[in-house]
């Protein structure tokens, strides 16, 4: 009598049996914890829609800003055109209220800069040195623009006659560590200022450091000449007092 066929019973491999005992688990988890899951997963979902409407929300604004922006732009450089100053004065309000509504929809430091420079432009010197500061604590890393802030800074200074300030300012800009921009230019305007206060020693030091530190800037050749004018006038004044003494010398008894 044959033996009777006994079915095979397919045994599960290590896989399968994990996979299945991970999904018990997971459905086990959810039918014990069916509010904290629907309350995740209605957090999630506010979430992500919370982060694409500030995403869509910061484009519109980041679009309205760079619109205003060039609009002041287009005035502020198109300012020139007209030869009436009372028309240049309005066009340059309107450029000062464009950037300035640029500046409220989005903070930047270019429009910032512009603000001032605007401000200046319209001989607001006080408002435009109090943003010019308000710029340099704002943005104190912005090494490309940095050096604008303090050279605008230096230079409403000297306009009004504040000597002793713009050559603090020319020396801070100078002495940035974060960027390399503009030091030739700040000795320079530091030698000038020293000149026409009759410093003329102080003022010699900072050619000697723009001719000894910058072959490239388009100052060196200045700076040069001087040091080298300086050189030749002591050269002259040497030989006189040495003139001078030898014919003291033989004039004595």
């Amino acid at each position: 009598m044959p033996k009777p066929i006994k079915k095979r019973v397919q045994k599960r491999n290590i896989g399968e049996r994990e996979v299945i005992s991970l999904y018990e688990k997971a459905l086990d988890y959810y039918l014990e914890n069916k509010k904290t899951v629907y309350l995740g997963a209605a957090l999630t979902v506010l979430f992500i829609t919370i982060m694409t409407g500030l995403l869509f929300y910061n484009k519109k604004i980041t679009e309205q800003a760079a619109t205003l922006q060039y609009e002041g732009y287009k005035l502020y450089h198109n300012l020139y055109q007209e030869d009436d100053k009372k028309t240049d004065e309005v066009v340059l309000k309107k450029a000062l209220e464009k950037f300035q509504e640029a500046y409220d929809k989005k903070k930047s430091p270019i429009t910032l800069l512009y603000i001032a420079n605007t401000q200046f432009a319209l001989g607001q010197n006080e408002e435009a040195l109090k943003t010019l500061e308000q710029f340099t604590k704002k943005y104190s890393g912005n090494k490309d623009l940095l050096p604008l802030a303090y050279y605008k800074i230096a230079a409403i200074q000297m306009k009004e006659g504040r000597k002793e300030e713009a050559l603090k300012t020319l020396d801070t800009l100078y002495n940035l560590k974060t960027s390399p921009f503009l030091k030739d230019v700040a000795l320079h305007d530091s030698a000038s200022i020293l000149e026409k206060m009759g410093r003329k020693e102080e003022a010699l030091k900072k050619y000697e450091q723009l001719a000894k530190d910058y072959p490239q800037s388009p100052y060196y050749q200045l700076a040069i000449t001087e040091v080298e004018k300086e050189a030749e006038k002591k050269m002259k004044d040497n030989i006189n007092n040495k003139d001078n003494n030898e014919t003291t010398k033989k004039e004595k008894p």
